[in-house]
């Protein structure tokens, strides 16, 4: 039984949790792009990205990570990866992106990581 791709949004610390379920193909990763898009006005400190229960991911996906973690990265606003499955750390070792991303084991140390970047950004 598949588990169709869902994406929700919430704002826990100032930092935007996106919350990553089910499988995902083009047509998820549309959602997910629509849900990393950074708003125009941002008062928030940083994104997570929850992945802890997604249980298919095809390049569209990769690419979709990918292209949030380069917007991101040009605004100075911290994103990082939480939780990622065997599924996707495999996927992430595969194409060589691993590297690429912030990853945290959970949920809150990943809030930390960001509140830690973005003090870190704003003393220098």
């Amino acid at each position: 039984m598949s588990v169709e791709a869902e994406v929700t949004v919430t704002v826990v610390d100032d930092v935007r949790i996106v919350r990553v379920v089910g499988e995902f193909d083009a047509e998820g990763a549309e959602a997910l792009a629509h849900a990393l898009a950074l708003p125009a006005e941002s008062s928030t400190s940083g994104t997570v990205v929850d992945l802890a229960e997604v249980t298919f991911a095809d390049s569209s996906f990769l690419h979709t990570l990918l292209a949030a973690r380069s917007r991101h990265q040009k605004s100075g606003i911290p994103l990082v990866l939480a939780e990622v499955t065997p599924l996707l750390q495999r996927l992430l070792d595969l194409t060589d992106v691993a590297r690429a991303f912030t990853v945290t084991q959970t949920v809150p140390t990943a809030t930390e990581t960001v509140h830690a970047r973005k003090s870190s950004s704003r003393r220098q």
